[in-house]
């Protein structure tokens, strides 16, 4: 299963890259313009699905080795259902944009309360098997999307667009690219060698270890995005500044709490929660719970220093 949703994962992450936080920039500063921006988002996502889904179709496949080949065909399969993992997050900074706080929490809580019930329904129905958990963790990033369009109406995502619309959110995405990028090569550089080099029961230890500490990096970002759209639309660089500030104070104080508690529910979790056969899985989690808790807090500051970025003189911002 952590195989079958490290692609559709990779997918996601690597080719929405900056341009979503460019959505979220463009319409927290450009009031005027929002359903244009609106649309110019969409249908870049769009494209992205097109050239995104039939690349890993035909490439996860082909690094697979030793043991892990018998997964190929569900590979495929996985890949091909992955095309919401790319809208998701475009959707996401759309409603961030319009600092739609509360509806982004609700859909995500909706998405993951769907993929319980669908477990749920699966194991009851005994048909729950590694493949029918990763499409129903597809199926609820597509709920999302759903749920999206309740307050995204549908000539918001078709107007027509002034010339250069596509190649001003895109230069602005470029400018955010890079430390994107770093982040998907840190985030998938540690499975990506696992796949290549170990066994599925290595694969899975790890697995259980990221699950369990992956939430200090979740809760950490939802104040992240916060203090993105509310640093990038400040009206000064002074004001944008002083709430930088106070976001990654923040952010310290919500990722070091989650440390310690992670931290002091690992072992029982794993040990009673999964079973005695998952304990080689502990001794990977408390190093994975520092780094994830490190990462939260320099995605914090690194988000926040686009927002800055973004308003002050002499970058983008002032371009636009």
């Amino acid at each position: 299963m952590a195989i079958l949703l490290y692609f559709p994962t990779l997918m996601g992450a690597f080719f929405s890259l900056g341009t979503p936080q460019a959505i979220t920039a463009l319409i927290s500063k450009s009031a005027d313009h929002t359903e244009e921006i609106l649309t110019t988002g969409f249908r870049l996502a769009v494209v992205q699905v097109f050239l995104a889904v039939p690349l890993f179709v035909l490439c996860a496949p082909l690094t697979l080795t030793g043991d892990n080949r018998q997964l190929a065909v569900p590979v495929e399969i996985s890949c091909a259902c992955g095309a919401f993992m790319i809208l998701v997050p475009y959707f996401n900074a759309m409603a961030y944009g319009l600092k739609r706080f509360t509806w982004v929490n609700a859909v995500m809580l909706a998405g993951q309360a769907g993929y319980v019930l669908a477990l749920l329904i699966l194991w009851l129905a005994g048909t729950l098997t590694p493949l029918a958990a990763a499409l129903a963790a597809l199926g609820s990033q597509l709920l999302q999307c759903l749920l999206h369009l309740i307050h995204l109406k549908p000539q918001w995502l078709n107007r027509k667009l002034p010339r250069g619309a596509y190649s001003q959110c895109l230069a602005l995405g470029i400018r955010f690219a890079a430390p994107s990028l770093a982040a998907v090569v840190l985030l998938n550089a540690d499975r990506a060698i696992l796949i290549r080099t170990t066994t599925l029961e290595q694969i899975g230890y790890f697995a259980i270890a990221f699950a369990l500490t992956m939430p200090i990096t979740i809760t950490t970002e939802a104040f992240t995005q916060i203090g993105f759209v509310e640093v990038s639309s400040a009206e000064s660089a002074g004001a944008s500044f002083a709430l930088m500030l106070r976001r990654f104070q923040m952010a310290q104080v919500v990722a070091g709490a989650s440390f310690l508690l992670a931290c002091a529910l690992v072992d029982p979790v794993i040990r009673f929660g999964f079973g005695k056969a998952y304990v080689n899985a502990i001794p990977a989690a408390y190093p994975l719970a520092l780094a994830m808790s490190l990462r939260a807090v320099t995605r914090t500051l690194e988000n926040n220093l686009r927002g800055l970025r973004f308003i002050v003189p002499g970058t983008v911002g002032a371009a636009i």
